[in-house]
């Protein structure tokens, strides 16, 4: 054996056991199983154990049951059980089993046991499985159709040629307790919704594979019904919709098969009622409003269920509230009023500020009446809230007692030519009661006066002069308070006016003013002519207060006046105006003259400014004279001598053991000097002019005249 080389596994086998025997705790090798094998195929069961002599013997059985027994060697011989001589085969060599071809039955456990002389037995095991190929592989029943919750479910997969795996939709199925896999066979019991689907059923073996499908379909419903509620106009059209709106339902019940929707309207004579999930109606309208329902069915289940759903159509009121407070009861009583019209369903009303609480109700008005209403509440906000479905509004009112209560008026022309007079009357109250007299009596529509609806005004139709002028009174009044005005009516006439010439050439401005409470309906604008007749220039409206008169003559006076009109009553005429001729000179004129008394003021000016200078000059030279006579001592300071001081050249300087004859003053030294010196050194001064009446002539007299020395006051200038 040491020169031969192994060409198969058993060989390879036998001699890694001749090598390694000793060593190995089990010498027998068999193949791992289990070992696959298809129907009518080999199969072939090798076997390793180490060598021994003399040669072992050799028993392979199968399920307990003998197929082959011999001893090994090479003259040995294994003897093969008589129902499997034209199959099965035995390897004398090796011990290798064999079987060909392969039926069903040779799937199973196979023991080999080998006996070597005196020593111990050698017992392996292997199993063997034989396959078909799997073919098509189906599911029955192919379809089944059950209601939820009935008993169970059964889908049987053949033929089971291998391993058997179960898929619902594609997806392993859920490891649920109601799921039951035996062999071939797939049990669900008590199915649901959930269960509805394909199931697949997947034979696999190691040579081939096949699938089938089956489908169940689990019956359910229908669920209680949902309604839904949709609006194009409102946001919350559970809440309401507004009138005019397409309003769209829809009835949702979970169901299979899919429920049948049978709809039940609020608006029973209505015919056309569709049965499908949808609904709409469009414009809705108040009538429309009420009770709806949908009646879900399911035919497979036997199941029937209804939903219920309240439409609320609305009718928003126009605006807002509206609050209004009168007086009653013979003017002792308040009464608030709010009103909210129009709304459907009826708005919620409610005061507040009220004394003793707030009223509220439901409905389109609400009032409150307060008998003697107290002195506080003058000023008072009342406020109305008003709360519909779909919108909010409020409104106020404040009682006030009558106060700041005045007269005014206005004349104006009728189409006809009358003049109509109307009387205001403006004030802070509310509620009002308004009365008007005239001259203490009262006044009341009918004939020539007409009250306005708020009493506020009195209009007076063909007003005259002076029949219908005097005083005219009007008295507020309410359960808080009462208050009166006067107004005295007058004729036309004019208080005061003013003339000026206008602002463009050949124009006059003419201004006025018209006495409180008189009765104007317009003004003529008159300018005296040559002959001294009034003729008109202009016809003005009663409301106004100036006018512009243009294409005079700049050179020629005019003289003017106003007279004033009620409708065709002339009243007294202002007194009269004169507006004398413009200026010849021309604006070039104007300005040379303005500019030349500017320049004249300047010479003016200057020439005096010169003369103070000149007579400061001369003032100043007079200063300078002396006026003592010489043989004294001057004492000046050194300023005053510009060619030096008493140490000029002329004068040799004093020796210095000599005193100094100088001496400060102030910032400056004084110097003592004869005025002999001084003539010396500066020469005599010119001589003065003779004064009138002086005897002595032109001149003054000499100095050496004088006798007797003379003191000179001491001048200083710093």
């Amino acid at each position: 054996m040491a020169g031969r080389c192994p060409d198969t596994w058993a060989g390879a086998a036998r001699l890694l056991l001749l090598l390694l025997g000793p060593a190995l705790p089990f010498p027998l090798q068999l193949p791992p199983g289990p070992l696959a094998v298809l129907l009518g195929g080999n199969l072939s069961i090798p076997l390793s154990y180490p060598p021994a002599q003399p040669p072992p013997r050799i028993v392979w059985q199968r399920n307990l049951t003998a197929l082959a027994d011999g001893r090994l060697g090479p003259n040995g011989s294994v003897a093969v059980a008589p129902a499997y001589q034209d199959r099965l085969s035995v390897d004398p060599q090796g011990g290798a089993l064999t079987i060909a071809p392969v039926a069903l039955q040779d799937a199973g456990p196979y023991t080999v046991e080998v006996f070597p002389l005196g020593g111990q037995v050698w017992k392996g095991d292997v199993q063997v499985e034989v396959y078909e190929l799997v073919g098509k592989v189906s599911v029955t029943p192919p379809s089944l159709a059950l209601s939820e919750g009935a008993g169970s479910a059964a889908l049987t997969c053949a033929p089971v040629r291998g391993t058997v795996t179960w898929t619902k939709d594609g997806q392993s199925l859920d490891q649920s307790p109601r799921y039951r896999v035996s062999a071939g066979t797939l049990q669900i019991s008590r199915p649901d919704r959930a269960d509805s689907g394909t199931y697949s059923c997947t034979v696999s073996n190691p040579f081939s594979t096949g699938t089938g499908t089956a489908q169940i379909r689990v019956y359910y419903g229908p669920e209680p019904p949902t309604i839904s509620l949709s609006s194009d106009r409102d946001p919350e059209p559970r809440r309401y919709v507004r009138v005019n709106s397409t309003v769209g339902l829809g009835c949702r019940a979970p169901s299979d098969p899919p429920a049948q929707i049978y709809w039940s309207l609020a608006d029973a004579s209505d015919p056309l009622v569709p049965a499908q999930p949808d609904l709409t109606l469009p414009r809705v309208q108040l009538s429309q409003a009420g009770l709806y329902s949908c009646l879900a069915s399911n035919p497979q289940t036997q199941r029937q269920l209804r939903a219920t759903l309240i439409l609320t159509v609305t009718q928003i009121p126009p605006g807002s509230p509206l609050c209004s407070l009168d007086s009653v009861a013979n003017g002792t009583a308040l009464r608030f009023l709010c009103s909210w019209p129009g709304g459907s369903p009826a708005p919620s009303l409610s005061l507040q500020g009220l004394p003793g609480g707030g009223e509220q109700g439901v409905g389109p008005t609400l009032e409150r009446t307060l008998s003697s209403p107290p002195p506080a509440l003058n000023g008072t906000r009342v406020t109305c809230l008003g709360r519909h479905l779909a919108a909010e509004g409020n409104c106020s009112m404040t009682p006030e007692a009558p106060s700041g209560v005045s007269l005014s008026f206005q004349a104006s022309l009728d189409p006809g030519g009358t003049v109509r007079l109307d009387l205001q009357c403006q004030g802070t109250y509310r509620p009002v009661e308004i009365a008007w007299a005239r001259d203490g009596a009262p006044l009341g529509p009918g004939g020539r006066y007409r009250v306005s609806a708020d009493g506020a005004r009195l209009t007076i139709s063909n007003f005259t002069a002076p029949q219908d002028l005097g005083g005219y009174s009007v008295r507020c009044q309410n359960p808080l308070g009462s208050q009166e005005s006067n107004l005295t009516l007058t004729g036309p006439s004019v208080s005061g006016w003013s003339l000026v010439r206008g602002s463009e050439s050949g124009s006059a401005r003419l201004s006025w003013e018209v006495p409180q409470g008189s009765a104007v309906t317009g003004f003529l604008v008159q300018v005296q002519g040559p002959p001294g007749e009034w003729q008109t220039l202009q016809t003005l409206g009663g409301a106004s207060r100036s006018s512009t008169v243009g294409g005079l003559q700049p050179h020629t006076p005019y003289s003017f006046r106003l007279l004033p009109l009620l409708g065709a009553q002339a009243g007294e005429p202002s007194h009269t105006q004169t507006l004398l001729p413009a200026s010849t000179l021309s604006p070039g004129a104007i300005a040379g003259i303005v500019l030349g008394s500017i320049l004249g003021m300047i010479l003016l000016l200057a020439l005096l400014v010169l003369l103070i200078w000149f007579l400061r000059a001369r003032w100043g030279k007079r200063e300078k004279m002396p006026l003592t006579p010489p043989g004294t001592r001057q004492h000046y300071l050194p300023r005053q001598f510009p060619n030096g001081r008493e140490s000029d050249p002329v004068e040799p300087p004093a020796p210095p053991s000599q005193a100094s004859s100088r001496c400060s003053w102030g910032d400056g030294d004084l110097s003592s000097i004869s005025y002999e010196e001084h003539l010396r050194i500066h020469g005599p001064p010119a001589p003065w002019p003779g004064r009138p009446g002086d005897g002595r002539g032109p001149g003054l007299p000499s100095l050496a005249s004088w006798q007797g020395p003379r003191t000179a006051r001491s001048a200083t200038r710093v």
